[in-house]
């Protein structure tokens, strides 16, 4: 399994080096409009908020309540938002460390995540199985290098943007995702997801 198809599993894109776009929003916190911000903020980004904390923590009720978490905690820290990096990053910053702390809770606590099977077609079953094997792919990949890289295909933000996010340089950042890629690779290459086949 290539890189490529190994995030397609997962259901994320490419990231689109666009504009931030993020203007409204700044300029809602600068005037002091917070609710008007907050409510910016969850329009433009709750939709790759939620694909972040969904693919960092693997349960949906986990990662609803990391982005509710994460959108409360931005809409209290407003006022310190300076503007020195995109809104984005600094967003998903604060995703990140929401993401940790529900992780150090969990091993903490030794709760395991709720999971319901469901009645599902053989393809649906089938692509569950495979989006499982890419997160078990994923999980044996260093931590910082593993978010680094949802950061960047699952969240959309540049280079420059997950580095802001993790507190560290753009070339960082690039050589994180980069090792990350390569890692995916190899671990692709020892063992074929579960229910395929090796020729796939």
């Amino acid at each position: 399994m290539n890189s490529a198809i190994l995030m397609t599993e997962l259901g994320v894109r490419a990231p689109a080096e666009v504009e931030s776009g993020d203007a409204e929003i700044v300029a809602a916190i600068r005037r002091g409009e917070r609710r008007t911000a907050l409510a910016l903020c969850a329009r433009r980004h709750g939709g790759a908020l939620g694909r972040v904390c969904m693919a960092m923590l693997g349960s949906q009720a986990e990662a609803d309540d990391a982005v509710q978490e994460t959108l409360l905690a931005a809409h209290g820290a407003f006022d310190g938002f300076r503007g020195e990096g995109s809104l984005r990053a600094w967003l998903f910053g604060i995703a990140r460390r929401r993401c940790a702390r529900a992780l150090e809770r969990r091993s903490v606590t030794g709760s395991a995540v709720e999971q319901t099977e469901l009645r599902l077609a053989d393809e649906l079953l089938d692509v569950r199985r495979r989006a499982e094997s890419a997160r078990e792919l994923l999980a044996r990949v260093r931590p910082s290098e593993r978010e680094a890289l949802l950061l960047r295909y699952t969240g959309e933000l540049s280079f420059r943007e997950v580095g802001e996010a993790v507190g560290v340089d753009e070339a960082t950042a690039r050589k994180r995702v980069s090792r990350a890629l390569a890692r995916l690779r190899e671990l692709a290459r020892e063992k074929p997801p579960r229910g395929a086949r090796r020729d796939e």
